[in-house]
């Protein structure tokens, strides 16, 4: 399934803002209150919760690891 995730609501926009993924989600959208209520949440709901783990996924996808960093930093070379 391919999905581009266009919607331009203010959760997203905040999310893409957000310099930590985990703690946004923590704070605004608590991952164990939508596993909990999945029966009871709405299709708009689903959609929107989908969106938004779909964009932290592609964040979290392109962020450099730790060791990626020290590597172009020389730190990570056995010369």
């Amino acid at each position: 399934m391919n999905v581009d995730f266009t919607c331009s609501c203010q959760m997203k926009t905040d999310l893409e803002n957000s310099a930590d993924v985990f703690s946004f989600f923590e704070e605004n959208y608590s991952l164990p209150a939508i596993a909990d209520n999945l029966d009871t949440l709405s299709p708009k709901e689903l959609r929107c919760a989908c969106c938004l783990m779909g964009v932290a996924l592609v964040a979290l996808s392109q962020k450099k690891t730790i060791w990626e960093r020290l590597k172009n930093m020389g730190l990570g070379s056995k010369e």
